[in-house]
C-alpha cells in the first residue's frame, strides 16, 4: 500500500511540474483596443514591455504582426527572465517582415543587461530604426547571453560601436538572422563582439558601415572570440580596416562562409591587429573570400589560412554591389535546383555556383535537400532546408552517374520505412513509386 501510494504521489508531482514547465502564452497586438490589456488572445497587451513585465520564466510572448513603436515598445528589457519573445511564426519570412519593432530613433530595440542566458529567446522579429549615441543601435547585450534567431536587424545606428548589435561579456548564439544597412560612427557597422564568445551561424551580414572606424560587418575587440559559420558577408564597408571583419586583440574562426564585395580603406575583407599585449588570430577555412589572402591585413601574423578556401564568383541569384539592396538574393544559383523566396518554389538556373558542396566535409549537411553532394554548401543557406541542390536524385552514391550501383542501393532499401535518399517521393517508404522515379534518371551523367 505504501509503495503504491508513494508512486501515485510521485506521478502527481511529475504531472504538476510538467504542466507548469510548459509556460503560458501571452499575446501582444499593436492594434489592441485594450490599454494595457491582460495578455490573453481575446484581450492582448498593446505594448511589448507590458507583456514582458507580466511574464514568468518559461512563458512565450507571441507578438502579432504590426508596427510596435512608442513608449513600451523599445528599449525592451527582459529583466533577466527565461522567456521567449517572438512573432506568430518565426519561420515565415513574411511574418518576420511584418512584425516590426521600430523605436523611431528614440532608443534601441532591446536593452538586455540582467544576466539573461540562452533560455531568453528573441525570434522572428524585425528590429529597425533603433538609434543610440553609445553602443548597440538595434540590440545591446551586456553580461547577458540571449538566443537571437530568425530576426532581421536593419537600419539601426550607434554613435560608437555596433550599429546593429553590440555584445559585451556575452556567449549569445545568433542564428539565421539578417543584419543589414546598420551603421556605427566608429567600429562594427553590423555587429560588435567585445570580450564575447558569440556563435554566429547562417546569417546574412550585408550593407553595413563603420563610418569612421573598422569592421564594416563585424568588429571583434579585446578578446572577442566569435565563431562565424555558414554566413554571407557582402558589401559591408569601413573607413579604416576590414570591410567584412576586423579583429583587434581577439581570436575568430571563419568557416563555410562567403566574403564578397566588402570595402575598406585597408583590407577589404579581413584585418587583424594586436591590442594591449593581446595577439589576434583569424582561422579561415572552406570559405569563398574575394581576393584571397591579398584581401587580408595581418601585422599580427595571426592569420591561419586553412584548407578549402577559394576566390571565385559565388554566383548569387541577384547581387549588384552598386544596385538596390532590396533586390539582393544571396541564394546560390544552381542548374539542379535552388529556392526562390519570392515565388516560394524551387527553380533552376543556367549555371551552378562552385560554392555548392564546397564547405567543410565534416560540417553537418543533413538538413540540405536532396539531391546534394553529401557535403555542406558555403554561405548563409548552407546546411539548411533552402540550400541549393546539385546532382541527380537517382545518383545515390554521388559518383556523377546513375547506373546499376545506384539501383543496388535502391534495392537495399526496398520496402523499408523511414527517411532515406532512396525514398524519392518522400512518403516515408521505399516502394514501386520510387522505382518509377528512379528509372526516369537512369543513365544520367554529370
Amino acid at each position: 500500500m505504501f509503495r503504491v501510494r508513494s508512486v501515485a504521489i510521485v506521478l502527481a508531482v511529475i504531472s504538476i511540474v510538467s504542466t507548469c514547465s510548459l509556460g503560458d502564452i501571452i499575446f501582444v497586438d499593436a492594434s489592441s483596443p485594450y490599454d494595457p490589456g491582460s495578455g490573453t488572445s481575446t484581450e492582448p497587451f498593446r505594448r511589448i514591455q507590458d507583456a514582458i513585465n507580466a511574464a514568468e520564466d518559461g512563458d512565450i510572448i507571441k507578438i502579432l504582426p504590426g508596427i510596435y513603436t512608442g513608449s513600451g515598445n523599445y528599449n525592451l528589457d527582459p529583466n533577466g527572465k527565461a522567456i521567449t519573445i517572438r512573432s506568430t511564426d518565426p519561420n515565415n519570412q513574411n511574418v518576420i517582415e511584418n512584425t516590426i519593432i521600430d523605436p523611431n530613433k528614440a532608443g534601441r530595440g532591446f536593452y538586455i543587461h540582467s544576466g539573461e542566458d540562452a533560455n531568453c529567446i528573441i525570434s522572428g522579429l524585425t528590429i529597425r530604426n533603433g538609434r543610440t549615441g553609445g553602443k548597440g543601435g538595434g540590440i545591446f547585450c551586456y553580461s547577458s547571453s540571449p538566443t537571437i534567431t530568425n530576426c532581421t536587424i536593419s537600419g539601426n545606428s550607434a554613435g560608437l560601436h555596433g550599429g546593429g548589435l553590440f555584445c559585451q561579456n556575452s556567449e549569445s548564439a545568433i542564428t539565421r538572422c539578417v543584419i543589414s544597412n546598420n551603421s556605427a560612427v566608429l567600429d562594427g557597422g553590423g555587429l560588435e563582439c567585445w570580450s564575447s564568445y558569440l556563435t554566429i551561424k547562417n546569417c546574412i551580414i550585408c550593407d553595413n558601415q563603420a563610418l569612421n572606424g573598422s569592421g564594416g560587418g563585424v568588429d571583434c575587440f579585446n578578446a572577442g572570440n566569435p565563431t562565424l559559420t555558414n554566413c554571407t558577408l557582402a558589401k559591408n564597408s569601413a573607413a579604416g580596416y576590414g570591410g567584412a571583419l576586423y579583429c583587434l586583440g581577439s581570436n575568430v574562426v571563419v568557416k563555410d562562409n562567403i566574403l564578397w564585395a566588402n570595402e575598406a580603406a585597408y583590407a577589404p575583407q579581413i584585418a587583424l591587429e594586436p591590442y594591449s599585449g593581446l595577439s589576434s588570430s583569424v582561422s579561415v577555412s572552406y570559405s569563398d573570400v574575394q581576393g584571397g589572402k591579398t584581401a587580408v591585413y595581418d601585422p599580427s601574423a595571426g592569420l591561419v589560412w586553412g584548407s578549402g578556401n577559394i576566390d571565385i564568383d559565388p554566383c548569387f541569384v541577384s547581387f549588384d554591389p552598386n544596385g538596390d539592396p532590396n533586390m539582393w538574393d544571396f541564394h546560390l544559383q544552381s542548374a539542379y535546383g535552388r529556392w526562390d523566396p519570392n515565388e516560394r518554389r524551387w527553380t533552376k538556373d543556367d549555371v551552378t555556383s562552385l560554392c555548392i558542396d564546397a564547405g567543410d566535409p565534416n560540417s553537418d549537411w543533413s538538413d540540405e535537400p536532396w539531391p546534394n553532394g553529401k557535403r555542406i554548401n558555403m554561405g548563409a543557406y548552407g546546411g539548411t532546408i533552402h540550400a541549393s541542390m546539385s546532382g541527380s536524385p537517382g545518383d545515390f552514391n554521388i559518383d556523377g552517374l546513375v547506373n546499376f550501383e545506384d539501383f543496388c542501393e535502391l534495392a537495399g532499401k526496398w520496402l523499408l520505412e523511414g527517411e532515406f535518399f532512396e525514398d524519392l517521393n518522400s512518403d516515408g517508404a521505399v516502394d514501386v513509386t520510387d522505382l518509377g522515379l528512379f528509372t526516369q534518371t537512369w543513365l544520367w551523367q554529370r
